[in-house]
């Protein structure tokens, strides 16, 4: 954790516009890894029909539902994370309030969402009857649930091989990435899944998002003095992706850079570009 506060400290003082984005952002992280250090998860493992399913029919080995939760230690999670919500900022603060009234009057229940890895489909039936704001609900469920999730990622490494994977989700539980990384010497491109944390390795010139690989439709642009991140946009898809190019920066925190980066996506929606997965830390 020294090395992400660090790494904010030193973003803060060249973009301090970004000063209350990144201070949550820490705090955030600070919960988080307090829970990942008393989990008790359980190793997933793989059954062999299911790797066969990953090597040769393409499919991701799990299901949302299927990775092990420490509900207990979610808990807790979840209402420290209400706490930094209600100082964040006047609407976060206003939709925690909603959600602890109706967790309070059991209409949300909240170890069940847990269990069950976020159902989108009951995601959207509980913020549309409750008239919750859906980013803030689950940007609270996920990061609750994310350290579980983390740790059960790590504890299965050793039983994953996609050297052959191809395509553009996660071969883990079948995700859209939400960033591109720049790693090794070569510069050996990975993507980072949006809900399970895993990286991946893919082409170097490809929209993982549509799988186009027409060099002509596929380009990209970056800040002067920021030449460590760059925005991938497709023609064909009209999407873009965020790359970061870790060799210099080095792998402290992916997601901490695509926060501090904000100004770049900003300019890829002006260009008409479209990021499938939003910035999880903005808008709530």
């Amino acid at each position: 954790m020294e090395n992400l506060r660090r790494r904010i400290q030193k973003i803060k003082k060249k973009r301090p516009a970004y000063g209350q984005m990144l201070d949550f952002y820490l705090k955030v992280r600070e919960e988080q890894e307090k829970t990942k250090a008393s989990l008790a998860i359980e190793p997933i493992h793989l059954k062999k029909e299911w790797k066969n399913l990953l090597a040769k029919e393409g499919f991701p080995v799990l299901e949302k539902k299927d990775f092990p939760i420490d509900i207990e230690a979610s808990f807790p999670l979840f209402q420290s994370l209400c706490q930094l919500g209600k100082e964040a900022n006047p609407h976060m603060a206003e939709q925690v309030r909603k959600i602890e009234e109706n967790i309070g009057k059991n209409r949300i229940d909240l170890k069940g969402l847990f269990k069950e890895g976020i159902d989108e489909e009951k995601v959207e039936q509980i913020v549309k009857e409750l008239g919750l704001d859906k980013k803030v609900f689950f940007f609270l469920i996920h990061n609750s649930i994310r350290p579980s999730i983390e740790v059960a990622v790590e504890k299965l490494l050793n039983e994953l091989n996609t050297e052959t994977w191809t395509k553009g989700c996660c071969p883990v539980c079948g995700s859209l990435p939400h960033l591109s990384l720049l790693k090794e010497e070569v510069g050996k491109r990975f993507l980072l899944c949006s809900y399970c944390g895993y990286q991946w390795q893919t082409d170097r010139i490809v929209c993982p998002l549509c799988n186009n690989k027409d060099q002509e439709s596929l380009h990209y642009f970056t800040a002067e003095g920021e030449e460590n991140y760059r925005i991938d946009l497709c023609d064909k898809c009209h999407q873009y992706i965020k790359t970061i190019d870790l060799r210099t920066i080095g792998e402290i925190d992916p997601s901490l850079e695509d926060l501090a980066t904000l100004h770049l996506d900003v300019i890829a929606s002006q260009k008409g570009y479209k990021r499938p997965v939003p910035n999880p830390w903005t808008n709530h």
